[in-house]
């Protein structure tokens, strides 16, 4: 006689410890990968508030100088000496920043007074080293860079007078003479734009003369912007290449004169 066995009937208590027993793994899992997820999210997301990171940034991009952009409608008034320290200068200058001569430093002045007012304004209109023109602001004029150099070189024990040396405005027989060194030495590259020279049509002339003819003669007769210097000839004087500059510049000036 065969037994026979008959199964317990299922609850419903145990339908339900099922299940969850079924489900506990998935759930789980998924717990464990969104908490994955949230881990990464949370390390690549800023430390920083966004307008914190913000101004970081805007550190990091800006000029050495800030544009002291002024309303063309109303007459320009120059800065005083002080004024420009104060704006532009002091950055570096109050600091001893970048090598400068720290404001006030009469020794690290006195290194630099003997080399005389006109080196140091053009040190200070051109750049040097590190220095920028016109200390990083392009605005400045001629005679606030002056005035500022002043203000700073009498602190540290010069007795300077901010003024500017007017250039001598050359004759006609001199642009005539300087054509003709123009056209035998700098035409070839001035006339083509070769070498990155500027063409006598160049907008970019506005920027260059702005710098003073010392600053170009320098540049004609050292070479630079990569040009040679004395336009690759070694006999030109000196006299030959700022007759050369002289007459360029009057091109220039005619040039933008006319736009």
């Amino acid at each position: 006689m065969t037994d026979h066995h008959e199964m317990t009937p299922t609850t419903v208590k145990d339908f339900l410890l099922a299940l969850l027993g079924g489900l506990a793994a998935p759930l789980l899992t998924i717990i464990l990968i969104v908490g994955l997820v949230v881990g990464i999210q949370a390390r690549q997301t800023d430390d920083d508030p966004a307008d914190a990171s913000d101004k970081a940034v805007r550190a990091r991009i800006q000029s050495v100088g800030m544009s002291m952009a002024i309303d063309p409608s109303k007459p320009h008034v120059d800065l005083t000496g002080e004024q420009v320290y104060t704006d532009i200068c002091s950055a570096c200058h109050g600091s001893g920043a970048l090598g400068s001569p720290k404001f006030k430093d009469t020794a690290a002045w006195g290194k630099r007074l003997g080399q005389g007012y006109d080196t140091l304004l053009l040190h200070a209109l051109t750049g040097i080293r590190k220095m920028p023109a016109r200390g990083g602001e392009p605005d400045l004029t001629d005679l606030e860079v002056a005035r500022a150099m002043v203000y700073m070189a009498n602190a540290g024990g010069a007795k300077f007078e901010a003024t500017l040396k007017k250039e001598v405005e050359p004759t006609a027989a001199d642009l005539a003479r300087g054509k003709m060194i123009y056209a035998q030495n700098c035409a070839s590259c001035h006339d083509t734009g070769m070498t990155g020279a500027q063409k006598l049509t160049d907008p970019a002339w506005a920027g260059l003369i702005k710098q003073g003819k010392d600053y170009l003669y320098g540049a004609a007769i050292n070479g630079t912007f990569g040009g040679p210097a004395r336009g690759g000839n070694d006999k030109l004087t000196d006299a030959e290449a700022k007759a050369a500059v002289d007459y360029m510049v009057n091109e220039a000036k005619t040039t933008l004169a006319k736009k």
